[in-house]
């Protein structure tokens, strides 16, 4: 495809742009103008039969859904992200989640609109050196009318001095050129420019495509290096012997906490334990994935006596899931208790993900897969986990679950949240319930401030339009 007829779908883009972001805040536009970038480019760039592009693609719909469902901060920020994601996959589809971030990131500050320009030129004085009034015949005809004609207009300006009535005045409509907006065409302008003129690390796509998922076995050329996988091995086994009951009698003494509490001499919190069991989760299962990519990077895991590292290796991952579980459940019992937080919420996000990596790397040292096959299914399943983070409204989940079931509701923190906590706020209030009591005049305050009026429908958000139902707005 030309570069020249790319022109017309960057500028339609563009003007689509313009017209639902310019002194706008993000609503309705954007998912509007997600449908409509994502048909184009897919259609312009004929996407439509590669799957990594559709991956980008529902991840950046599901966050452009979250921004007109919610408009909140963290629905942006996945949003743009996103976008810098789509923009990497239109320069490489088949790239991996970071590379194509990368490149996306990179081509959108500017890089692709200026990197393009000199092939924009050459292509346009091209297509304009083809056609046919720019042939030698009808260059010599311009030039034939193009001296009088400059001839003429130069004595008619000197006339027009020596006699100021000789010139004929044309008055246009006065107008004023909005420079705002005249810069956001231009800002619009370079961050679609990746979109139909992309820009990358070629050098890092190429070593992108060419890690492969599935182990090759690289036979040995020596004795020496047979040694060293043997030795390598027995390593392994040793350390995973030595740590697999370590964190057996760990899980066992938080297991024997609950029931025996005077297992328990250093004084500390419900919430400090789950957190603290939190860090070491994280901790732990970074440090159980790199053990594991270590030991099984390569000949490793064709090696006929590999078995007992194996068991062992699995055997850690069961554990560490276990440990997993078992924080959560510990969190579970603070929420009964205190009621949901973004702190808690964060721990069972961060479980799922802790359970859906060991899984992957459980499925890598029985399937002999590749680290980067590791690294590519797990930023992907981070990917979708953030963007689906931010389309559900924990506010308004965290406000129903307490004032509903938790045990102790603390609503101090309840009033820092967003403002569809509101709807529940004023319902406790109608009911003269005894835990808002102190606190009416300043949700009387919040309510009545709850509702800015929005400039358009563009930023309008479907929150936004829940709370004038519910607060009869």
């Amino acid at each position: 495809m030309s570069k020249f007829d790319t022109y017309f779908p960057w500028f339609g883009l563009t003007f689509v742009h313009t017209w639902l972001f310019f002194e706008q805040s993000l609503g309705f536009n954007a998912v509007i103008f997600s449908i409509i970038s994502v048909s184009l480019i897919t259609l312009h760039h004929e996407l439509q039969g590669e799957k990594m592009w559709w991956y980008g693609v529902c991840g950046h719909l599901i966050a452009a859904t979250a921004v007109a469902w919610h408009g909140t901060d963290e629905a942006a920020v996945a949003y743009y992200f996103s976008s810098f994601l789509l923009a990497g996959l239109v320069f490489s589809v088949r790239s991996s989640l970071p590379v194509a971030l990368l490149n996306g990131i990179a081509g959108s500050f500017m890089v692709a609109l200026v990197a393009s320009i000199p092939v924009l030129i050459a292509d346009s004085q091209q297509k304009l050196s083809a056609m046919p009034f720019m042939s030698g015949a009808a260059r010599r005809r311009a030039y034939l009318y193009v001296a009088p004609l400059s001839v003429t207009v130069v004595f008619y300006l000197l006339y027009c001095v020596a006699n100021p009535d000789f010139f004929i005045e044309i008055r246009l409509p006065e107008w004023e050129l909005n420079v705002k907006l005249v810069f956001y065409v231009i800002f619009g302008l370079i961050v679609l420019c990746p979109f139909f003129f992309s820009w990358g690390f070629r050098n890092l796509v190429d070593w992108d495509a060419a890690q492969p998922n599935m182990l090759k076995r690289f036979r040995l050329d020596n004795r020496g290096t047979a040694i060293g996988l043997i030795h390598e091995n027995r390593q392994g086994v040793i350390m995973f012997v030595m740590l697999n009951p370590l964190i057996a009698l760990f899980l066992l003494f938080n297991f024997l906490q609950i029931f025996i509490p005077s297992l328990s001499h250093v004084q500390s919190s419900h919430s400090e334990q789950v957190h603290q069991g939190f860090g070491t989760l994280i901790v732990s299962i970074l440090v159980a994935i790199v053990l594991i990519m270590y030991y099984f990077r390569g000949n490793q895991n064709f090696y006929s006596r590999n078995r007992p590292l194996i068991l062992l290796a699995t055997i850690w991952i069961g554990l560490n899931a276990l440990l997993a579980i078992f924080t959560c459940y510990k969190n579970v019992l603070y929420v009964d208790a205190f009621g949901l937080t973004y702190k808690r919420i964060w721990v069972f996000i961060g479980m799922m993900l802790t359970v859906i990596g060991l899984c992957f790397t459980l499925f890598k040292i029985n399937h002999l897969r590749t680290n980067w096959y590791l690294i590519r299914r797990n930023t992907w399943v981070l990917y979708f986990m953030l963007t689906s983070y931010t389309a559900v409204d924990w506010d308004r989940i965290i406000t129903w679950y307490n004032s509903n079931y938790a045990q102790e509701f603390d609503i101090e923190y309840i009033l820092a949240l967003g403002n569809t906590k509101l709807p529940y706020l004023k319902e406790m209030q109608e009911k003269d319930d005894p835990r808002s009591k102190g606190y009416q005049e300043r949700i009387s305050m919040m309510v009545s401030n709850a509702y800015p009026p929005p400039h358009s429908w563009k930023e309008e958000t479907l929150d936004n339009l829940w709370l004038k139902a519910r607060l009869g707005k």
